[in-house]
């Protein structure tokens, strides 16, 4: 069955509200209505019918995407799966659940189908402000924020301190003796941001001296927990940011007056 379109879905609506009218006037002859129930049954057709057309009204009104598919590359420029996933998005001042979507980290578009026509389209990037997909939180960042390129980061901790992880794809082509080839190659950036500052870290030392104020007790924690920054790069550093932000609240030893 093809969506309802905003004017049927008007009409269908009315035809409800008018049609529950219309029976509860016959019965009134007979037996005194139940007023509550009417008045809640119209608010909920109503507030579907308000859910319904917003999201077509703000949510359908990007560009056509265009994919680039070449039968010779490898892999994919999405994040993740390279199929639609369920999530939800704050999109142009409101919030759109659930919605079917892809992320093309390689140009930072997020995509969805039309609710119409069927084609994959690009939601416009100004007007996302975040969305939930395949179990993470992406948030818009990078006005204001030192050593951040403005756009959608992967917000992995966020309290005191936050890790947020830029995820990206880079395309590399080259033409062989058997024709061309090429592949997508993960490229993705991480930062940790304290006291309005963001900083890359990219290995176990840049970690420690984001975290400089408290390098010591961190080293001990690595060594403690066993933590292996190569084989388990993000999980290394949110284990030292999240243990980093637990010993803020804690007090230096001989800080208290006797």
């Amino acid at each position: 069955m093809p969506p309802c379109r905003p004017n049927a879905l008007i009409l269908l609506v009315l035809i409800a509200i008018l049609g529950g009218t219309a029976v509860v006037g016959q019965a009134q002859k007979a037996v005194a209505p139940d007023t509550a129930f009417v008045q809640k049954a119209v608010r909920n057709a109503v507030q579907a019918y308000k859910e319904t057309v917003g999201m077509q009204t703000h949510l359908y009104n990007g560009t056509e995407y265009v994919d680039d598919y070449k039968p010779y590359l490898e892999g994919h420029p999405f994040f993740g799966s390279n199929t639609f996933s369920a999530g939800s998005i704050y999109y142009d001042g409101a919030w759109h659940k659930p919605v079917f979507m892809l992320y093309d980290v390689l140009h930072d578009d997020v995509i969805i189908t039309h609710n119409v026509s069927g084609n994959k389209m690009k939601l416009i990037n100004a007007k996302i402000d975040t969305f939930r997909v395949q179990g993470h939180t992406f948030a818009r960042f990078g006005n204001g924020h030192e050593a951040l390129q403005p756009g959608m980061y992967d917000v992995l901790y966020s309290k005191q301190t936050k890790f947020l992880v830029r995820r990206s794809k880079n395309l590399q082509e080259r033409a062989t003796d058997r024709g061309m080839e090429g592949e997508y190659h993960v490229d993705d950036r991480r930062y940790i941001c304290k006291d309005g500052t963001c900083q890359p870290v990219s290995s176990k030392r840049s970690v420690y001296a984001a975290l400089r104020d408290k390098k010591k007790q961190l080293r001990k924690y690595a060594a403690r927990e066993h933590l292996r920054f190569r084989k388990k790069r993000e999980e290394t550093i949110l284990a030292l940011v999240t243990y980093y932000d637990s010993l803020a609240d804690e007090k230096e030893p001989g800080s208290d007056t006797p």
